[in-house]
């Protein structure tokens, strides 16, 4: 994958992993989950490319206050993933031909504003473990974030005492293996987070993504995504795992009665991090979607 530099409307600068292939008719944009990066799923985009050779071109953005983009990033100043959307939307207006979306986690939700804005150029829309909630339980979380009263949700409280700084990315490596969130990640898929979500400082390297503003991200999530959910009629592929999962039961009941271009599949053996378990099988499972283009 070959790292360049997107730069939005306003002058700020996105960095991107692209692998482009000479007349593919695939043209596959991925968005990465919360705290983590485009280089994170290297592996998966390598066995993808293995796997459809010149047939797809891969895009992969590192998302504001992530990886290598150096846009503005303020926690104070994030309440929503809408922010996320329009980075995204500048991007994918960037690329040429008709896409396919995809994403994981936060990223899923991004891809699918994104493909209900533009029908006539997203074709396919492929959603890995969606961050994503029933009607009422998403009313629930927006009228939290409205009043504030999400300030102490868990998972936002645990990124913000996140540790920052080590004094090499070796001892960063030896934190992650094996532990919390990295449990059941091998340990290339660390090594290729650490790549591409470090920066090197006097003393050491520190996370590119603050803990600070992997919290504003948690903490944000207030879009009114059901709205745009029914907008979508292109053909949409869900995959989810069963331990820890953010795609809820409700969530499941509702949105697969919305038409028959709603599909999914269930993972039982798989957690929230899916594409670091079994990404040859998210290769085998896009190839059978990607068959209907």
């Amino acid at each position: 994958m070959e790292r360049k530099t997107f730069t939005n409307s306003s002058g700020e600068n996105f960095s991107f992993l692209e692998k482009k292939s000479e007349n593919s008719n695939i043209n596959l944009v991925f968005f990465h989950a919360t705290g983590f990066n485009a280089k994170t799923y290297q592996i998966l985009f390598e066995k993808l490319k293995q796997h459809f050779g010149n047939e797809i071109s891969i895009y992969a953005l590192d998302q504001r206050g992530h990886g290598l983009s150096t846009a503005q990033a303020n926690p104070n100043e994030l309440n929503s993933w809408q922010t996320f959307v329009d980075d995204g939307n500048e991007f994918l207006n960037s690329i040429e031909g008709s896409v396919v979306c995809s994403g994981h986690s936060m990223g899923s939700i991004i891809a699918a504003k994104i493909a209900s804005l533009h029908p006539d150029k997203v074709s396919h829309l492929y959603m890995i473990e969606p961050v994503l909630y029933g009607p009422f339980e998403s009313l629930k979380f927006r009228f939290m974030s409205f009043i504030k009263y999400n300030r102490g949700l868990s998972i936002a409280d645990g990124a913000a005492k996140r540790r920052r700084e080590f004094p090499a990315i070796e001892d960063a490596l030896a934190s992650y293996t094996g532990r919390g969130a990295f449990t059941t990640w091998d340990k290339e898929w660390i090594e290729d987070y650490l790549e591409g979500g470090t920066l090197e400082t006097s003393s050491g390297v520190e996370l590119s993504c603050s803990p600070e503003w992997e919290a504003a991200t948690f903490r944000s999530s207030s879009m009114d995504t059901w709205r745009y959910l029914k907008k979508i009629k292109i053909d949409v592929m869900v995959v989810y795992g069963k331990f820890g999962s953010t795609f809820s039961a409700q969530a499941r009941r509702v949105l697969f009665r919305l038409g028959h271009n709603w599909h999914s599949k269930y993972y039982e053996k798989a957690s929230h991090f899916l594409p670091m378990e079994f990404s040859d099988s998210i290769v085998e499972d896009l190839q059978s979607y990607l068959k209907r283009i």
